[in-house]
């Protein structure tokens, strides 16, 4: 969502009588003794607390973004009785807010919101195009929101131009077109627009819209990045760590991980304890990589869920707590990851950290082989070829190893080997054997070794007749 406004002496704002939150502010000059004037300064009031939060929001020139204190600002405004404030709180802060108060700030500004746009106040006008792209309150339409923003942006507004960037780069409510794409970015970047300044980054690195150039995008990216744009920090760190556009320099890869990470980018977050776990700023940290795999976890990351259960599982850089490691497995099991699934079944499967539950293993293991998981189906497939804890079926168990072996999985390989040789679930081919056990055997599987120099012996034995 793009929420950069231009500065407060950029703008004016219409008055109305029922809104003392937008009465004019006047000064009074008190007389000195020696002649001339004193003019007073007064506190900041609900209206710039509105304006100071709509520029920390996305930033504006002179100005990092921080979401954090716009919401302080927009709240402290809207206590104050600006409806523009619980505008901005209903429709800017998503996901920052209880549903249940964003709707009750939107009831208190939508029709302040209706009014200030039919009198061309830029704020109406943009909360209402916001309306019409987010569907809130209205029935969603892009066109209707694409004519709001461009009366907007015609005002002035970094935010809607932003909007309008957006819009004309995927054909949103307006014919698609680059070009016009990034005059509305760069319009909005010029005025400290970050996420704008941060999408004419991806215009440059792409070449879409203006003639690609690597140097140019790397300047957006950073100029993004030092202002708050998590998304350009964590973009930046995976440049310099793979040397995309960049050269590959691991303490500066580190450096805008951690920056990205410490406000709060949970991808980042994980990456950041990979590249612990892989000792990429020098020697490896697993207490260091478990830390940041628990910050991204907590947020819902599946893959640092999975990590830091295994942590726990085995006391890598933390205690050994198989209870925790349930706990973090079944998390992003719920999530559909297969390999927490496979490890949750691990745990239901011997007891560890849970009741002992073979059923359950075995959903799990289901779970996760139906999602690919090579061990899950290696298990699947040797339970239902030797029967343990459900009934045989050699049919069911060539299924799950033959999509093991496919993956290229020995154990899987060698199995099918056997089945095949013996015609089990499979029709029996001694030359389909033999691929097989070949295939498993260069994965360094001993027992297809054996098989196959065994089944070279008795083709010594008994040559083929002619």
């Amino acid at each position: 969502m793009y929420i950069s406004l231009k500065t407060r002496n950029d703008i004016l704002m219409n008055t109305t009588p029922d809104d003392p939150s937008k009465q004019s502010r006047r000064r009074p000059a008190r007389q000195l003794p020696g002649g001339g004037s004193l003019t007073l300064v007064q506190p900041p009031d609900a209206h710039d607390h509105f304006l100071n939060a709509m520029e920390l929001r996305r930033g504006a020139v002179g100005k990092s973004m921080d979401e954090s204190a716009a919401i302080e600002l927009f709240e402290i405004a809207a206590d104050d009785g600006h409806l523009g404030a619980s505008a901005a709180l209903a429709l800017l802060c998503e996901g920052r807010l209880p549903p249940e108060v964003s709707d009750k700030h939107f009831e208190k500004a939508r029709n302040w919101i209706l009014s200030s746009a039919e009198k061309n106040d830029q704020w109406g006008l943009l909360f209402l195009g916001i309306m019409y792209f987010d569907g809130y309150g209205v029935e969603q339409s892009y066109d209707r929101a694409a004519q709001y923003f461009l009366q907007t942006a015609d005002l002035g507004n970094s935010c809607a131009q932003g909007f309008l960037g957006y819009m004309h780069s995927v054909g949103d409510g307006v014919l698609q077109n680059r070009q016009t794409a990034v005059k509305y970015y760069r319009a909005a970047a010029d005025q400290g627009h970050v996420v704008a300044q941060f999408d004419l980054g991806v215009c440059y690195a792409q070449g879409k819209g203006v003639p690609k150039d690597k140097r140019a995008a790397v300047s957006w990216f950073k100029l993004a990045a030092e202002r708050g744009d998590l998304q350009a920090r964590a973009l930046l760190a995976k440049m310099y760590a793979t040397g995309n556009m960049v050269e590959a320099d691991n303490e500066v890869a580190m450096k805008w991980f951690h920056r990205a990470a410490d406000g709060g980018h949970t991808a980042s977050q994980y990456d950041l304890g990979i590249c612990y776990i892989n000792g990429v700023a020098g020697s490896q940290d697993y207490a260091e990589a478990m830390k940041w795999f628990r910050k991204s976890g907590q947020s819902g990351h599946s893959l640092a869920q999975l990590n830091y259960g295994i942590g726990c599982a085995l006391g890598l850089g933390i205690p050994k707590d198989v209870y925790q490691a349930v706990y973090w497995f079944s998390m992003a099991a719920d999530q559909g990851n297969a390999a927490a699934q496979y490890n949750l079944g691990r745990m239901y499967e011997h007891g560890h950290g849970i009741d002992k539950d073979e059923q359950a293993a075995i959903e799990w293991y289901r779970k996760a082989a139906d999602r690919g998981n090579v061990r899950a189906q290696v298990n699947l497939g040797l339970r239902y070829g030797n029967g343990r804890g459900m009934q045989q079926n050699y049919n069911r168990a060539a299924r799950w190893l033959r999509r093991a072996a496919k993956q290229g999985d020995a154990r899987a390989n060698y199995n099918m080997g056997v089945l095949t040789q013996n015609g089990w679930g499979v029709a029996a081919s001694e030359a389909g054997a033999i691929e097989y056990f070949e295939t498993a055997a260069a994965h360094g599987n001993a027992k297809a070794e054996r098989s196959l120099r065994a089944l070279q012996r008795a083709a010594q034995r008994d040559p083929a007749e002619v």
